[in-house]
């Protein structure tokens, strides 16, 4: 989603790409690290705001 188009990761996870990255760093500075299993600090982020956007529950969310 960061390396395609502008305007989808605005639509998959409603933020624009500038506000997701300065979210991942901010996330970083405060001491977030990847998880144990390998899922990076931006996964997890984008999966959040999934989430946020599409009302999903994560037991959905786990299914996609």
């Amino acid at each position: 989603v960061i390396y395609g188009h502008p305007r989808r990761i605005y639509t998959e996870l409603g933020v624009r790409l500038h506000v997701f990255i300065c979210l991942v760093i901010t996330l970083r500075q405060m001491g977030y690290t990847d998880s144990q299993n390998g899922v990076t600090v931006e996964e997890q982020l984008a999966i959040f705001l999934y989430m946020c956007v599409t009302g999903l529950t994560v037991r959905h969310t786990g299914e996609r």
